[in-house]
């Protein structure tokens, strides 16, 4: 027969091992719990997380750009600086250029192809004179106007037909100087 104690440690181990069982599979369930809200966190951060790595990589690339587009402008800046530095200095060496012959040749080839009787020519205060003569020799009668904005060649105004042709120096450095541009920024900087 089997004794009260007996029983009683059968009963206890049976209930014992009842509950043990009972507690691995609510440990097992928990685990589980944790485990899914885990991953679940760990999902929606990560998402987080990439959403502003993208949002900082976007911005970045942004600012990249503008700088890339601020620095070619800072160059394009620098590069007019230069070459209407030397425009600059074209223009300084009219004033040495006007006392050549080869510009009188020139004016008076003007004078001769482009001036009719009644036309009013513009000229600097230096070359007054050299058209005067010109005129003279050539017989036509003209007026001539100085302007101290002019540093050689002339302008000539036709009344009769209200045109204005302009033959400065001035003027046709701006003109080749536009069409030889390219040409300059490539000697200068060599691109």
């Amino acid at each position: 027969m089997v004794s009260f104690e007996d029983l009683l440690n059968y009963s206890l181990n049976e209930e014992k091992n009842k509950i043990s069982n009972e507690f691995k599979k609510i440990l097992d369930e928990m685990n589980q719990i944790v485990e899914e809200s885990y991953t679940e966190v760990l999902r929606e951060y990560t998402a987080k997380i990439d959403n502003l790595v993208n949002k900082s990589n976007d911005r970045i690339r942004g600012e990249i750009a503008k700088m890339e587009i601020e620095n070619k402008r800072i160059i394009s800046r620098e590069m007019d600086y230069w070459i209407e530095n030397v425009k600059e200095n074209a223009k300084k060496m009219l004033y040495e250029f006007v006392k050549t012959e080869q510009y009188r040749k020139g004016l008076e080839s003007i004078i001769s192809r482009e001036i009719s009787e009644g036309s009013v020519v513009y000229c600097s205060s230096a070359d007054q004179k050299i058209i005067s003569d010109i005129t003279k020799k050539r017989k036509i009668s003209c007026k001539i106007v100085i302007d101290e904005k002019i540093v050689g060649g002339i302008k000539i105004y036709y009344p009769d037909k209200s045109l204005l042709k302009d033959f400065t120096l001035e003027t046709i450095l701006n003109q080749v100087f536009d069409d030889i541009r390219d040409k300059v920024a490539e000697i200068l900087f060599g691109e």
